[in-house]
């Protein structure tokens, strides 16, 4: 999220009280007194200054309006969700057994959610059998009345889940303004970008279950390490903010 110059009321700039300080103690106190057309001089030139600084800090804070850079959100946003990337890595045969779609909109913030579920199925075995569970959710929040880096910095180590060690957040270099890949567990990360004013975020995990009757059931099949699909999450990430920037 750039800070802004500040001013303080009603006192007058450094440098023209430093001029009237230094004229006090050289002059006599009858030269101020045979010449008090100086007075009104000084403080000409001391409201001059205050007037200019006004002016620049009135046109500064005018030029910190939110960059959008083409981001728009609506509710055919999610259909460009290919993420082709990790399907691939996921299992080529895998599809998405579901997608839930989220649009909000405000005058201050526009957001969407998606969230795209893949199933692999293992070998099937009398009695029933395991699945390994994929979800992704792709998250983007553009801001549009305030910048949002501070709050993103600030938010780095927070999840839904609470908040996770510094050791686990690992910044991504040359993607968007910022970007960070997040390990909250074993079976769940998750991939944030800030470019502009928006905020984007890929997110996965994964978990098994089984269908079937649980006596029968043999031991359930390992997670993935997580960390393996980031590689894939950054290259779908790439595709995404390209496809919202299109929308």
């Amino acid at each position: 999220m750039i800070s802004e110059p500040e001013m303080t009321e009603g006192v007058d700039p450094p440098e023209s009280r430093e001029v009237v300080a230094d004229l006090v103690q050289r002059s006599p106190a009858r030269s101020l007194r045979r010449r008090p057309w100086l007075w009104p001089a000084l403080g000409g030139a001391s409201a001059a200054s205050a007037l200019w600084a006004v002016a620049v800090l009135v046109l500064n804070v005018g030029d910190q309006s939110p960059d959008l850079r083409g981001y728009r959100l609506d509710r055919d946003s999610c259909k460009s969700a290919r993420l082709a990337s990790l399907q691939e890595e996921l299992a080529l045969k895998s599809v998405p057994n579901s997608v839930d779609e989220e649009l909000l909109k405000h005058s201050a913030l526009d957001q969407v959610h998606c969230s795209l579920g893949f199933q692999k199925r293992a070998e099937t075995k009398p009695g029933g059998h395991w699945q390994v569970s994929t979800t992704v959710g792709v998250a983007v929040a553009l801001h549009k009345a305030t910048d949002p880096r501070d709050e993103f910095d600030a938010d780095r180590r927070v999840t839904d889940l609470g908040v996770v060690a510094a050791d686990n957040v690992k910044p991504v270099p040359d993607l968007g303004d910022e970007a960070f890949l997040i390990v909250e567990d074993f079976g769940h990360t998750e991939l944030r970008v800030l470019d502009g004013a928006a905020v984007v975020t890929l997110s996965l995990s994964t978990t098994t279950y089984y269908e079937g009757e649980m006596d029968t059931a043999e031991e359930s099949p390992e997670l993935p390490d997580v960390s393996t699909y980031w590689p894939a999450m950054i290259s779908d990430m790439r595709e995404l903010m390209a496809d919202f920037r299109r929308a």
